[in-house]
Parts: structure tokens; sequence; C-alpha cells
């Protein structure tokens, strides 16, 4: 398994990656079938992710396989470019498997490399097992969103971390 900045020839395998992993776990942002991302899209994206500082997108990849990401972006204005923040989703097959932590442990090398000085992400409250890999690798809980997302027609606190 390595981990690596997506590249241009890695679309079509993103978009399965996005679409397995809205369908098989509740801990996503986006419900099954919402994520409309075409293959020319995600290409386009990779782009532009490969020419910004500001903007990142890791990938764990198993051959052609891709495992599981790691996205971030950093605000436009002056006052917030400092701060980078960041979605990560591993299949659940792989779970358990350090790829989650290797994929955390990559950002914050890049982040520190390109003069970042926060990483921040919002977890969903029940989803103990990715709060406890980010408190691992140092993020602390630094808030509650109560209510901030609906899953299966409940209302879920998201917990803010930095």
């Amino acid at each position: 398994m390595k981990i690596r900045e997506a590249k241009a020839g890695d679309e079509a395998e993103l978009v399965n990656l996005f679409t397995t992993l809205d369908r098989e776990t509740r801990f996503m942002l986006m419900e099954p079938g919402e994520r409309k991302t075409t293959i020319e899209r995600q290409a386009k994206l990779i782009e532009e992710f490969a020419q910004s500082n500001s903007r990142v997108l890791f990938v764990a990849n198993e051959g052609e396989k891709l495992l599981g990401f790691l996205g971030g972006t950093s605000g436009t204005a002056n006052r917030e470019r400092h701060t980078i923040h960041i979605a990560m989703g591993v299949l659940a097959s792989h779970w358990g498997k350090s790829i989650g932590t290797q994929l955390m442990q990559t950002m914050c090398v890049w982040a520190k490399a390109n003069c970042f000085y926060r990483i921040e992400l919002t977890a969903m409250e029940t989803n103990q097992r990715a709060i406890a890999l980010y408190e691992k690798v140092g993020f602390e809980i630094e808030g509650v969103r109560k209510g901030s997302l609906k899953v299966d027609g409940n209302f879920v606190n998201e917990l803010y971390m930095g």
C-alpha cells in the first residue's frame, strides 16, 4: 500500500471510491446516489489540485485500486490562508490497517512543508473510530456543531477538531 498525491489517470477509480464510500458508510457527507461527479469533472479537479499549493488530494492505493483518500482545502481570505480543512475516507474492508493513520501523517508533513499552521476537520459524534484516529495523531475536540447533519432522518452532532 502506498500513499501519494492523486494524479491524472486516477479519475475513474476516484469516482468509484467516492461512490463506494457513500454507499458503505453513514459517516461520509453525501448519501448514496447523491454525488454526481463525472469522470471528466474528477479529472479536472485532479488537475486543479495538482496546480495548487492551497489544495491537495492524497490517495492510498494498492496497485491500481484506491483504498482511501484524504483531501484538504485552505481558505482564500488572508486571515484564513494558514488553515487547511480536511476530509478523509477509507474503504470499510481496509479499516484497522493503518491507512487512515498514514494518510493523516502524510497530510501533516505536507501541511508543514506548505506553511500551514492549522489543520481542521469535522467528524460525526458517532464516528468513534475516526475520532480516536484523529486524537491519536494530535487533534483535539474544539467544539460541537449540534444537529448539523441529518442522517437516516435523525439529527447528528459533528465534532469540530483541530
